[in-house]
C-alpha cells in the first residue's frame, strides 16, 4: 500500500512538473507529503472523538455536583461569625446524641435512627456493633456533619454541632474507614492532608497513634516520610 502510494506520487509529481514546468519537483513533492501525512493526523484525532465526548460528560457531572447548592456549607461557615470555633485548650470531646432522628434525603420513607440517645464521656472508647444498615456508619455522619439531623441534637461538650465552625470541628475529628485509599504520594503527603502547615514530629506522632507504623517501619518508608527530630 505505501508503495503504491509512493509510486502515485512521483508519478503525479511528474505529471505536473511536464504539464507545469515552471513548478518545482520538490516544491510539489512537499505538498504531497503534507497532504498526505495531514490527513492522517487528522484520522488519528478523530479516532479521539469518542474519549472526548466521555471525558466531557464526565467532567460536566463533577461540576454539577460541585455546584449543587448544600445546606451544609464547610467554605461558607468559615466566614460567618456566628459559628464557634473549636478550643483545642479546653476541648474535652464528651459526645451526646439526644432523641435523634435521621432519614436520607434518598430515603424518607426509613428513618435510620428513631429516637436515638447516647453518651460518650471523654477518654470513653465504644463500639458500635449490628447488622448492615442499622445505622452504624449513619453515627458517623451525623458526627461529621455530613448530614444533618431530621429532629433531635448532636452535642459536642454540650454545644450542638450546628453551631460549631464546620471546618473547625472537622480538625479535631479522625475518621479511619474500613478500606482506606492511599494517594499516590509520599506516606508524609498523605498524612499531611490532615493538616498542611503541620511539623515532622506531629506527622510521627499521628502515625504512631493510628498505630500504623508497623507497617511503614522499614528503610524505603522511613526515607519517604522524611523525618526530621529538630522539626
Amino acid at each position: 500500500m505505501t508503495f503504491a502510494c509512493m509510486s502515485a506520487m512521483f508519478y503525479g509529481g511528474g505529471v505536473l512538473l511536464e504539464t507545469y514546468w515552471s513548478m518545482r519537483m520538490d516544491h510539489v513533492m512537499s505538498a504531497l507529503m503534507a497532504i498526505m501525512f495531514g490527513a492522517m493526523q487528522a484520522g488519528n484525532a478523530v479516532a479521539f472523538g469518542p474519549d472526548m465526548g466521555k471525558a466531557k460528560a464526565a467532567a460536566n457531572r463533577i461540576f454539577k455536583i460541585i455546584d449543587y447548592p448544600s445546606s451544609i456549607d464547610a467554605r461558607g461557615s468559615t466566614q460567618n461569625d456566628k459559628c464557634q470555633k473549636v478550643n483545642l485548650e479546653t476541648f474535652k470531646g464528651k459526645v451526646e446524641f439526644k432523641n435523634v432522628w435521621f432519614r436520607y434525603p434518598r430515603r424518607k420513607e426509613d428513618f435510620v435512627l428513631r429516637g436515638l440517645n447516647l453518651t460518650i464521656n471523654p477518654n470513653e472508647s465504644i463500639a458500635l456493633v449490628g447488622e448492615s444498615g442499622c445505622g452504624k456508619s449513619t453515627f458517623v455522619n451525623l458526627l461529621m456533619r455530613f448530614y444533618d439531623v431530621d429532629a433531635g441534637e448532636v452535642l459536642i461538650d454540650g454545644v450542638d454541632i450546628r453551631d460549631y465552625d464546620l471546618h473547625s470541628l472537622r480538625t479535631v475529628i479522625s475518621m479511619v474507614m474500613q478500606e482506606p485509599i492511599i494517594f499516590n504520594y509520599s506516606i508524609l503527603e498523605n498524612v499531611l492532608y490532615g493538616k498542611p502547615d503541620a511539623l515532622n514530629s506531629e506527622v510521627l506522632n499521628a502515625c504512631e497513634l493510628a498505630a500504623c507504623m508497623e507497617f511503614i517501619d522499614n528503610k524505603e518508608s522511613k526515607s519517604d516520610l522524611k523525618f526530621d527530630d529538630s522539626a
